[in-house]
């Protein structure tokens, strides 16, 4: 007779490729599904074990239908059998430098682990986004407080939100595509004046700069989850930090460091008393333009579309104002600032 003693599990770091007969003590952290259901759909997750390591793994749709009921997020298993490979695709889940598939003799078997960690985010500051400072393909979790949608299309070929968010520091600009717009506009339309508009993004892709185009985030296909004021620990901290922020050095994106914050123009000025106009004010002084503006009252701004010089749009922008019994002139002796309401309603 021979005596077996208990397996010992594998730990993800120590995941080589030597070898395929792992056994897995993991919680999934992260579950989601691809492709049309019982043809090509298949489940990709996010195992993560005692030391917090996390590995991508892959069960594809000739071996998902004996394990799709016994999969679940945030559950914990003893798993065996897997096939690995490199985690050299285009956009990686994990660092991890490899990969699992579930294969015909992997073995599923759910357990109560309770000492195995959840989800941790990993957050990536905006200005490394900006900086450049990221590692290319490899998906990231953002947090941050939407300021300013740029433009919201819906139609059943081309779906998508840009947005403007903050985190404590910079601004970024993030792109939904379909399956995270339906969500974020529904909420945005719903919502009243509640405060700040904390969201999540996990599984976000960063596209890096390109000429006169910034560097943005934008969500991954079905990987990614949106949070949007969630009552979770993470959202909750945040809010917090952007209410209690105190002003102190900071090293800006383009590398700087800064000892304390001041206003740029009148750095420039070299006049640092906050009443005095700078002087690149002079430049807008002086000038008659009609905008066509969008009103984003949620987030008390406003944003410029579009303006003209023409004097005969300005005309009839100024027959709009009920006030307003001035005309700007189209001859050319005319000066149209002369006579202009410096306030007008």
């Amino acid at each position: 007779l021979c005596n077996f003693m208990a397996r010992i599990p594998d730990k993800i770091r120590s995941i080589d490729g030597s070898k395929e007969t792992l056994k897995l003590a993991v919680r999934i952290t992260d579950l989601w599904f691809v492709g049309t259901p019982n043809k090509s759909e298949q489940a990709e997750m996010v195992f993560v074990d005692s030391e917090g390591d996390q590995i991508h793994a892959i069960c594809k749709s000739d071996h998902l239908k004996s394990w799709k009921a016994d999969l679940k997020e945030n559950c914990t298993y003893v798993m065996h059998n897997f096939k690995v490979v490199k985690n050299d695709g285009q956009f990686r889940v994990c660092e991890h430098e490899y990969k699992l598939f579930f294969i015909g003799v992997t073995v599923v078997r759910e357990a109560d682990l309770h000492e195995l960690p959840f989800k941790e985010f990993r957050f990536v500051e905006f200005a490394n986004v900006v900086a450049g400072n990221f590692v290319s393909g490899l998906l990231v979790d953002i947090i941050g407080v939407v300021d300013q949608v740029v433009f919201q299309h819906v139609s059943s070929k081309n779906t998508r939100v840009v947005f403007r968010m903050k985190d404590l520091r910079l601004w970024l600009i993030t792109v939904f595509a379909i399956f995270c717009v339906y969500l974020f506009l529904s909420y945005l339309n719903e919502r009243g004046d509640d405060g700040p508009m904390v969201i999540i993004l996990t599984n976000a892709r960063i596209k890096d700069a390109q000429g006169s185009y910034p560097a943005l985030v934008s969500n991954s296909f079905k990987a990614s989850k949106l949070l949007i004021n969630d009552p979770i620990l993470e959202i909750q901290e945040f809010k917090e930090r952007k209410t209690d922020i105190q002003i102190g050095p900071f090293t800006c994106g383009c590398g700087k460091d800064n000892d304390q914050p001041v206003l740029r123009v009148k750095i420039e000025d070299g006049d640092l008393d906050l009443n005095a106009s700078p002087q690149a004010l002079d430049k807008l002084l002086g000038h008659v333009l009609a905008f066509k503006v969008r009103i984003q009252s949620r987030f008390k701004n406003v944003v410029v579309l579009k303006y003209s010089k023409d004097l005969d749009l300005i005309n009839v922008v100024l027959e709009m104002l009920p006030d307003s019994e001035q005309f700007l002139s189209a001859t050319v002796d005319h000066d149209p600032v002369e006579g202009f309401p410096l306030t007008p309603k």
